[in-house]
């Protein structure tokens, strides 16, 4: 991401576009059928690249110590809006910087999380080394577009193949783990979703 991709996106927030939407199914059902279940209470997770917090700050009021991770200030300080009044604890923690940047340094100061939520975001360069900040048992939650999306009608995503995941790319990459959930959706949208333990 450039630095003038990085202001349209501080611009975008600034304006609202991405500020309160509601956290999606993926995340508010993998809640109690797969993080409960298999993490111990109040594990800390990583949200990367997770715009303004509105699966962060959710997560969060369910127990979780949640650090949210963006390139861009302005959806920080979204998030950080919307945290403030719900007085959580612990509190919020924002990390501004490139996905591959806060992963390598992470890796670097030997963080490790209980999980890692990625939805709507690719960077083929992080995608092997997400294992590497995860606690042993831990769950990566990855959900994003497919190459498969234009072609089926969704006017929303990337049209750049870069930012586009192939068929069964995410069970290649993490062909290592114990895959526990797995999922490509061919109507409408075309979307992958994996949730899968270290």
């Amino acid at each position: 991401m450039t630095a003038t991709d990085q202001q349209s996106w501080n611009q975008r927030y600034i304006a609202g576009e991405f500020g309160y939407r509601e956290p999606d199914a993926f995340v508010t059902e993998a809640h109690p059928n797969y993080l409960q279940p298999l993490l111990p209470a109040g594990s800390a997770g990583l949200d990367l690249a997770g715009g303004a917090g509105h699966h962060t700050v959710w997560l969060a009021q369910q127990g979780w110590r949640m650090t949210l991770a963006d390139w861009s200030e302005a959806a920080l300080a979204v998030a950080q809006e919307k945290a403030a009044p719900l007085a959580l604890h612990p509190p919020l923690i924002t990390v501004q910087g490139a996905a591959l940047d806060v992963i390598t340094r992470f890796q670097e100061q030997g963080t490790a999380f209980g999980f890692i939520l990625v939805s709507f975001f690719l960077d083929r360069a992080v995608l092997p080394l997400l294992p590497r900040v995860l606690e042993p048992g831990g769950l990566l939650l990855y959900r994003t577009y497919t190459e498969n999306n234009e072609g089926l009608g969704n006017p929303r995503g990337p049209r750049n193949a870069e930012y586009l995941l192939r068929s069964q790319e995410l069970l290649e990459v993490y062909r290592g783990m114990k895959i526990l959930h797995y999922n490509e959706t061919v109507v409408h949208k075309g979307v992958a979703e994996l949730i899968a333990q270290h």
